[in-house]
């Protein structure tokens, strides 16, 4: 690059002096003609003055007077000649002065311009923050000639400030600035400094901070860049300068220039991913099973204060008509309370427009009676039906550009997946509630209904006994209802417990299964030995609630039939399916077509395991006990 720079120094340098020569060169040659005139004319009046004149001397004089005039005329000519190649030769030096001066403004702007050229390139050609900073704690080393910069911001507030990035600074010097920007550090003094230059003397903290850290160059003096738009500012990058390094106010006002496309690059980069962090904010939030609408103001507020604007809303398509189920921001907008208000008739306007033409709406200008100076409007739409829209208002031009639309839509199909799966899972609890009504209904029917009956007949017949004077069997029969009783109490219990049951406790599926055989141990007495309920990963809450009311209802069976004097429960996760084992050491069972209808809760079981796409398996034996095991398949 060096020798380039001095081949195009001495080629333009060999340029100047040609064009020089051929000035002179013009000049002459101008001058052939009309000289050649003057010379003849000169010599006709030098004789014509000789001829007058020695008509009044004698000729003893005549010579000496003719050596006087050609003396004097010579004298004057060459005096005259001199004076004009003097005045031309200044002419001449001033001339290239100016041209020399003018050549070394332009490449000093040329130099300048390529500069900004080139950094801009790199500023666009940066992909995060951290890319940017590190180019504005460069630019002062390499246009300054500084031994080393820093970039300071800060907060809203001018209260504290943060060292983003340093450049040309050993590891102590980096820390002892650190601490003093966390410590000492007046972010307010800061951005109020008008000089934006200190010396050693002016007790600058960033300085005296540096000079006090081993092993630190002397430094001279301090030269600040401040980053920020307009009187406002949100930092400074500051170069740190040697002795004997003076910087021309030019080369810093190039560097004040950078600094403020830097500050433009930085705030686009921070709004890029404020907007990317939304996204993956909007996306975790999708995934939490809550109330639609609490569902949706949460994800509202992620939305407008990841996109920093002023207001937005939700809206909700039923049939043809709209349902704001969140808004933010939009009552404090409005002249008008209610629907009928500026913001949230802007924002039906602008749905009502972009399901017409199916594209999404942005507003760049203000009309007369709207509240916004910018908004946009976004269709939730997911397997082509068009669920609601997403209105995001601003009182800032600009906020929306067309490069954005593509994050923007990003962001409504999360949002209207979102309140699909709301939707389903609303389906899906009123599903289970119609589920659980009629599994309710049965096995009142077929358990303490039966049992009611049952004691009603019992007590008839001891009315009866009594009535005939048969008490000898009085306390046997007695003591068989006190038993019925016992049994019934159980089942009702059960039947309590069993639409107690839930799996939203910090512990999970595996706590929850652990917890209900715990009480189902002290209630009835049977020990139960669970294992694998601690190594079972978070279920989704559907498939967790069936597989605790199978493990209810099997161990109800064990209860009721098996005669038992011990259970087992194990759950285990086996080739990207989930196995669920309920054995007993009980008598076992004729394993025929007379098992469902004498064990009620073997039905319920088998729809439970059909209903999660999995497969109910009995095994026994008489007099060898009873598995039940249920295997149901779940993501890997």
């Amino acid at each position: 690059m060096a020798l380039n720079s001095s081949r195009r120094s001495d080629t333009q340098n060999n340029t100047d002096r040609s064009e020089r020569l051929n000035a002179i060169y013009r000049r002459i040659a101008a001058l052939r003609w009309p000289i050649v005139i003057i010379v003849v004319g000169a010599a006709a009046v030098h004789q014509a003055l000789l001829f007058a004149l020695f008509r009044f001397l004698p000729p003893g004089q005549q010579g000496w007077a003719q050596l006087a005039i050609y003396s004097l005329t010579g004298v004057l000519v060459v005096w005259i000649g001199l004076r004009q190649l003097a005045k031309a030769a200044a002419r001449q030096e001033d001339a290239e002065q100016e041209l020399h001066d003018a050549y070394a403004e332009l490449a000093l702007t040329h130099r300048q311009l390529q500069t900004i050229h080139e950094v801009s390139q790199r500023v666009t050609n940066s992909s995060d923050v951290q890319e940017l900073l590190q180019i504005a704690a460069r630019i002062p080393v390499e246009l300054l000639g500084a031994s080393s910069a820093s970039v300071i911001t800060f907060d809203a507030e001018k209260k504290h400030g943060a060292l983003e990035m340093t450049y040309g600074l050993g590891e102590p010097a980096v820390q002892s600035l650190r601490d003093d920007v966390a410590t000492r550090f007046s972010a307010q003094r800061c951005a109020n400094c008008q000089p934006l230059t200190a010396h050693v003397s002016d007790h600058c903290h960033l300085l005296e901070s540096l000079q006090a850290s081993p092993g630190s160059p002397p430094l001279d003096r301090i030269v600040c860049m401040p980053l920020g738009r307009g009187d406002e500012r949100s930092g400074v990058v500051s170069a740190y300068l040697s002795p004997g390094v003076e910087p021309s106010p030019e080369q810093i006002h190039l560097v004040s220039i950078l600094s403020t496309e830097i500050t433009t690059a930085l705030d686009s980069a921070r709004l890029r991913a404020r907007q990317m962090a939304t996204l993956y904010a909007v996306d975790r939030a999708t995934q939490d099973r809550r109330s639609l609408d609490s569902l949706l103001a949460r994800v509202l507020d992620t939305t407008v204060s990841g996109w920093n604007v002023a207001a937005g809303a939700i809206l909700i398509l039923h049939d043809d008509s709209w349902d704001i189920r969140a808004h933010q921001g939009m009552a404090n907008t409005d002249t008008v309370a209610g629907i009928g208000g500026t913001a949230f008739g802007l924002a039906l306007r602008l749905a009502e427009r972009a399901v017409k033409t199916g594209q999404p709406i942005f507003t760049q200008e203000r009309d007369s009676d709207d509240p916004f100076v910018s908004a946009a409007v976004l269709l939730l739409q997911t397997e082509g039906e068009t669920l609601g829209a997403l209105f995001l208002g601003s009182t800032e031009p600009g906020a929306f550009k067309p490069s954005q639309i593509e994050l923007m839509r990003a962001i409504a199909s999360q949002i209207a997946l979102a309140v699909r799966n709301a939707q389903l899972y609303s389906q899906l609890r009123q599903t289970a509630v119609l589920e659980e009504r009629y599994r309710l209904s049965r096995e009142m029917h077929d358990g303490v209904a039966q049992t009611l009956g049952y004691l009603g007949m019992q007590a008839e017949r001891l009315e009866r006994m009594v009535e005939r004077g048969e008490t000898d069997r009085l306390p046997a029969e007695l003591q068989d209802l006190r038993d019925v009783i016992a049994n019934a109490y159980l089942e009702v219990r059960e039947t309590i417990d069993g639409l107690r049951l839930t799996v939203d406790g910090p512990g999970g599926f595996g706590e929850a299964l652990e917890a209900h055989i715990a009480d189902f141990t002290r209630r009835t007495g049977l020990p139960v030995d669970c294992s694998g309920a601690e190594s079972i990963p978070e279920l989704p809450p559907d498939v967790a609630l069936h597989l605790l009311r199978i493990t209810q209802e099997a161990l109800t069976n064990v209860r009721r039939h098996a005669n038992a004097s011990h259970a087992w429960v194990n759950i285990a996760r086996q080739n990207g399916s989930l196995e669920l084992t309920v054995a007993d050491d009980g008598r076992g069972f004729e394993n025929d077509s007379s098992f469902d209808r004498q064990h009620v809760g073997m039905a319920s079981m088998r729809e439970r395991v059909r209903s999660l796409d999995g497969q109910l398996t009995v095994a026994t034996s008489p007099g060898q006990g009873t598995r039940v095991t249920a295997r149901v398949p779940i993501a890997r």
